[in-house]
């Protein structure tokens, strides 16, 4: 090869490397290296670290050792990395902005329990996916203070699991039939995705909340070990994200194709899995609740929360 030639191949490899990612693959819009297929976590931001299905990994967290599949496609099994608790997406507008309490008749309005706070949760910022029970990692501070936040962490993760069930209450359990596009879902079915997707980044902070709490629950050893038990349940309660992946259906039908095959499959996907992770996760949340009541101080102690019914919500379901 000559030496001119060796230079304009030289020249041409140095343009290519400096193509954003996202102009070398035109299949990955976000850029982060996943092919929008494999991508579980559209929108990623820039410069994000992310896992082999596209989601970003938390500080030391290793990536996933296999992809998840694409939706239409089967879930390896193990668990899926966790995901970093961000609750905006820069260049999205949710469904809902800004939603709290609402009447009964709006599917997901968020549930405070008797056991919960009996304020009505925060009003969600512009742009952010939240239903407003949100849980930020504990700030530091005393044993004490350090018992007071897994005491709002308990009974607001109690609330955050309910509504989540109001939100399928009465369904078929079934993606709509004959839906072929997002205009043909009824305006209930996709504030229904809205409101799960809102549910499932409340839901990812639980996660982290528990874990900065558990390295300074070593004096109690019963109530490290039941915060050790649901830190492992909210690992694994991950089918919630699927309701993040109809809402992008939903939002942006063009990075879906074929829609309608993708649309059921993946709801699908949600309805065998989620009620199941979630009465799990619940039900370790009411064993951290009596294993914290026997070290509160008098007069602190909470409720236990009472346990989720084996049946899903769905119209006629049966036990499974």
């Amino acid at each position: 090869m000559t030496r001119s030639r060796i230079a304009l191949a030289a020249a041409w490899l140095v343009a290519g490397l400096a193509l954003p990612l996202a102009a070398q693959n035109p299949g990955d819009l976000d850029g982060d290296g996943v092919p929008n297929p494999q991508d579980r976590c559209a929108n990623t931001p820039r410069g994000v670290r992310v896992d082999v299905n596209g989601c970003p990994v938390r500080a030391g967290a290793q990536p996933a050792a296999q992809p998840q599949g694409a939706p239409g496609g089967p879930a390896p099994a193990g668990k899926r990395a966790r995901p970093t608790p961000t609750l905006v997406r820069p260049g999205v507008t949710p469904a809902n902005p800004g939603a709290a309490l609402a009447a009964p008749t709006n599917p997901g309005a968020a549930v405070v329990t008797p056991q919960a706070a009996v304020t009505q949760p925060p009003t969600a910022a512009a742009n952010a996916f939240t239903a407003g029970l949100a849980m930020p990692p504990f700030a530091g501070g005393n044993d004490a203070a350090r018992l007071e936040y897994v005491r709002t962490l308990a009974k607001n993760l109690d609330s955050a699991i309910v509504t989540l069930r109001g939100v399928f209450r009465n369904t078929s359990g079934q993606p709509m039939p004959g839906a072929s596009a997002p205009s043909s879902l009824s305006a209930r079915e996709r504030e229904r995705w809205g409101r799960c997707r809102d549910l499932h980044f409340d839901l990812t902070t639980y996660a982290s909340g528990v874990e900065s709490i558990l390295d300074g629950l070593s004096a109690n050893p019963a109530l490290q070990r039941a915060a050790a038990a649901l830190d492992t349940a909210l690992t694994e309660l991950d089918a919630t994200a699927e309701c993040d992946n109809v809402s992008s259906m939903i939002t942006a039908p063009e990075q879906w194709d074929p829609w309608a095959e993708q649309y059921a499959t993946t709801a699908r996907r949600f309805y065998a899995d989620w009620y199941g992770q979630a009465r799990t996760t619940h039900e370790r949340d009411r064993a951290l609740v009596i294993a914290l009541n026997a070290v509160l101080p008098q007069g602190r102690a909470l409720p236990v929360p009472s346990g989720l019914p084996r049946n899903p919500p769905y119209a006629g379901a049966a036990v499974r």
